[in-house]
């Protein structure tokens, strides 16, 4: 068990004691100056609105029916709203804190004084995303990301700012009266099993996740006392959504989701071990997930991509270590300072790298982590030759059944090669992206089988995907499709792993895929047999290369070479096969600190069976 964690004042008045973090700290109160001169974020009220006083639109909202239109798009408001405040408020607060100036609490009055207004903190419409979603009866989908984050803002100001009336007591009674009623309402949403996530018990997803933290934080601010059957409500929520991930740290959504969820969960559990409750802090999950998140650092200064990810590149100060920041913030955690010290140039320049930064000399953070791990849940086996930037690194996705935001990338295998980019996969694009579902989440943006030449195909604009037979998994949510990984061998020095993947498609008999891999080649062999009786087929495997360049191809009847200026590509088949090569979309090669906007593109190899047939066994050897 660890020690009991600072309050956000004590944290606040130590980092602005530290001599050592005077140009930090100097920087943190230009940052806070420049948000006490923006203007309040206000509540929209019809869709012309959206977009004005700092307000956000969702592009999805473009192309809903204008019935639903508006609905969605203030929802969103709402969210993103709460999301900007949870940043801005909590600095003008430690910046009057640590200077006493007037104009920090000034703003900091002005902005409350709006948000106390917002009755709900989020209201309905965020699951209105696509055509054809509509309100269910009675015009609540429930209380969303909005409500946690927005109440998690106010408990964090009330622990910081100088206990001086700096909200007076009638600001601080209407802020109670506002934290009371959501209070009764997220209790109603459980309680009616109003929102999907209820009714289905999807504990996984944010969308348990932060109204229930919001409600921890609205009973502790109220008084636990008052609000006891609340406030058991919100740990048992709490609770369960910790233990149905991996007791080793996995999170089903990968890191990105993992990130923005976990650190809700951390905020909750910081305020519940406060009031003496270590329920959650010390959930053996919530101890293990700095190992996971660390364990997606690969060379080349990119990340695990896998899921609703993103793109792939971290520059050494970048934001994926806002996250380690906060682990070592509210967990004191040795594997996350680590990483700050060895992958990056230590915490960053914003508020919660000035507290991470005032807090890390004090944690222990000698031990360089594993350069390999095996996870059951969110399944996946990942390596690396070494924490230098230019090793080797490999990674490969098998699945689990609670997997979520994921996409059809059962047996996807990644290489970079002494800091240099191999293989890839698409990445997870915006989702208000007319290709998300085509060309990103389908098999198409991932290095797996396909069973038949039909692309999915084009949804209209805004609409959901439907199925297409051969391909591995529904669009629904929380589908996900169990394939573990069979780990023979996995050492410092190389690894042999294989996985088979039949539930995923339709007609198929048995994919078993085995992947070797050292720092000097990788192997990948596939044995993919049809269901006897259903036909034959064209079997089909894509290769996703890191570059754009047209590549050299050289091929016979059962074998073909490819070669680039970073590696040589060898198949060879048991039957004729045909390779040829497109260029495809994906933000894995994208780089935030490049001009050009968009997504970037690749050269893709198309490796099929010159006719329908049963079964294939192909040999991919990958030399860089």
């Amino acid at each position: 068990m660890s020690s009991p964690p600072q309050t956000w004042d004590q944290l606040v008045d130590a980092a602005g004691a530290d001599e050592a973090l005077a140009a930090k700290l100097e920087g943190v109160l230009t940052q806070a100056r420049a948000s006490a001169a923006l203007q309040p974020i206000k509540r929209v009220f019809h869709y012309e609105e959206v977009g004005e006083h700092r307000t956000w639109h969702d592009g999805r909202a473009h192309s809903l029916e204008p019935e639903i239109q508006q609905t969605f798009a203030l929802a969103m408001t709402d969210f993103a709203a709460a999301s900007a405040l949870s940043t801005e408020l909590p600095l003008l607060a430690a910046a009057h804190r640590l200077t006493g100036e007037a104009a920090f609490a000034e703003r900091l009055l002005e902005q409350l004084s709006e948000l106390v207004t917002w009755s709900p903190l989020q209201r309905p419409g965020w699951s209105c995303c696509a055509r054809g979603e509509r309100l269910p009866p009675g015009g609540k989908d429930g209380n969303w990301l909005g409500t946690g984050i927005a109440i998690r803002t106010v408990s964090t100001l009330f622990e910081i700012l100088p206990a001086d009336g700096v909200i007076d007591a009638s600001l601080k009674g209407r802020l109670h009266e506002l934290l009371a009623l959501e209070i009764a309402d997220i209790v109603d949403d459980w309680k009616l099993q109003r929102p999907w996530f209820v009714q289905t018990r999807n504990a996984v997803t944010n969308q348990w996740v932060l109204p229930t933290e919001g409600l921890i934080h609205a009973c502790l601010l109220l008084g636990r006392d008052n609000f006891e059957e609340a406030y058991e409500l919100g740990v048992s929520n709490m609770l369960q959504a910790m233990s149905i991930h991996g007791n080793a740290g996995e999170f089903e959504e990968g890191h990105g989701y993992a990130s923005f969820t976990v650190r809700s969960m951390l905020a909750a559990a910081r305020s519940m071990a406060l009031a003496d409750d270590r329920r959650a802090i010390d959930h053996p999950f919530l101890r293990h997930f700095p190992d996971w998140l660390v364990q997606h650092l690969q060379p080349a200064r990119h990340a695990i991509n896998c899921f609703d990810a993103g793109g792939a590149y971290l520059p050494r100060d970048g934001g994926f270590r806002d996250m380690l920041a906060i682990l070592v913030v509210y967990l004191q955690s040795p594997v996350a300072q680590w990483a700050l010290e060895n992958q990056f140039d230590g915490a960053g320049d914003d508020f919660i790298g000035l507290l991470a930064a005032a807090a890390g000399p004090t944690i222990d953070a000698k031990e360089d982590p594993p350069t390999y791990a095996a996870y059951a849940a969110a399944t996946r086996v990942n390596w690396r030759s070494s924490w230098d930037d230019d090793a080797t690194g490999v990674w490969i996705r098998g699945g689990h059944p609670l997997d979520q935001h994921d996409h059809q990338d059962r047996g996807h295998v990644n290489l970079i090669w002494r800091g240099t980019p191999i293989l890839i996969e698409a990445g997870g694009c915006s989702y208000d992206n007319d290709e998300r579902l085509r060309l990103y989440k389908s098999g198409v943006g991932h290095n797996v089988l396909q069973i038949g030449t039909t692309m999915p195909p084009t949804p209209p604009s805004g609409a959901a995907m439907e199925p297409v037979p051969g391909w591995q998994l529904a669009f629904s949510k929380g589908e996900g499709t169990s394939v573990p990984i069979d780990v023979h061998a996995l050492n410092p020095g190389s690894g042999r792993v294989s996985l088979d993947s039949v539930p995923q498609y339709e007609r198929l008999h048995s994919w078993r895929r085995t992947v070797t891999w050292s720092d000097r080649e990788l192997v990948v062999e596939d044995e993919v047999a049809l269901l006897p009786g259903e036909g034959d087929d064209i079997i089909l495997f894509r290769w996703h290369l890191a570059t754009k360049g047209e590549v050299a191809l050289e091929a016979d009847q059962q074998s073909a070479t490819a070669r680039w200026d970073k590696a040589t590509l060898k198949l060879s088949a048991d039957c004729p096969i045909e390779v040829t090569q497109v260029q495809l979309p994906d933000v894995t090669l994208w780089r935030p600190d490049r001009t050009e906007a968009g997504d970037a593109t690749h050269t893709c190899l198309v490796v099929q069976t010159t006719q329908p047939v049963s079964r294939l066994s192909l040999t991919t050897e990958v030399h860089p």
